[in-house]
C-alpha cells in the first residue's frame, strides 16, 4: 500500500466519525471506530515495511573472521573474489580505527571484494607466514597470491586505491 492509500483511510475514517449519527449505540460507534482503526494501522504498517526494504543500508560484501588454517584457505585463498586480509590484534589502538573504514570502503564495492580478518594472537601460524611483523598489516590476495599490501593506518583514498588496484 502507498501513502496515498494510508491518506484516503485516514480521510474515510474522518468522514465515518462526522456521519455517526446520534441514534447509534455508544458500543456500536466505538467497535466502527476499532474496526476502522485497524484498517489504517494495517495500511501504514504495509507502506512504511515497502519503504524501509527499499530504504536498507544492509552491506553488499562479505566480512568474517578466519577461524584456523583450513578456514583461510577455502574462504580466502581458494576465493573466486578478490579477499582484503586484516592481520590485527584486540590490542592494537590503529588497528580498531582501521577496521571500521576498511568495512566502508569495502562495502562500497558492492561486493566485488571481500574481507578477512585475522587475529594475529590467535593465528599466529598464519600470520608468520605472510611474515606480517606488526599490525595492522592488510594484504590484498586474488587467485590465491598476494597482490598488494600495506602495513598501519592509512587514510581513506589510500585504501580506496588499494581496493581498485585490487578489483581491476
Amino acid at each position: 500500500m502507498t501513502i496515498q492509500l494510508l491518506r484516503r483511510h485516514v480521510l474515510r475514517l474522518g468522514r465515518s466519525i462526522v456521519s455517526m449519527n446520534r441514534q447509534t449505540s455508544y458500543c456500536s460507534q466505538k467497535m466502527k471506530l476499532f474496526q476502522m482503526s485497524e484498517t489504517v494501522q494495517k495500511s501504514s504498517q504495509c507502506a512504511f515495511q515497502g519503504f524501509s526494504r527499499h530504504m536498507s543500508t544492509e552491506p553488499k560484501f562479505e566480512a568474517f573472521n578466519v577461524q584456523d588454517t583450513n578456514d583461510f584457505k577455502n574462504r580466502v585463498l581458494e576465493s573466486s573474489t578478490p579477499v582484503i586480509v586484516d592481520f590485527h590484534a584486540t590490542w592494537c589502538g590503529p588497528c580498531k580505527l582501521l577496521g571500521p573504514r576498511l568495512e566502508s570502503i569495502i562495502a562500497s564495492s558492492a561486493g566485488k571484494v571481500h574481507l578477512a580478518k585475522v587475529d594475529v594472537d590467535d593465528l599466529a601460524e598464519i600470520a608468520m607466514d605472510y611474515k606480517v611483523q606488526s599490525v595492522p598489516t592488510v594484504l590484498g590476495i586474488r587467485n590465491g597470491k598476494v597482490l598488494d599490501q600495506f602495513i598501519g593506518l592509512q587514510d581513506d583514498d589510500q585504501i580506496k586505491t588499494f581496493v581498485e588496484k585490487l578489483v581491476n
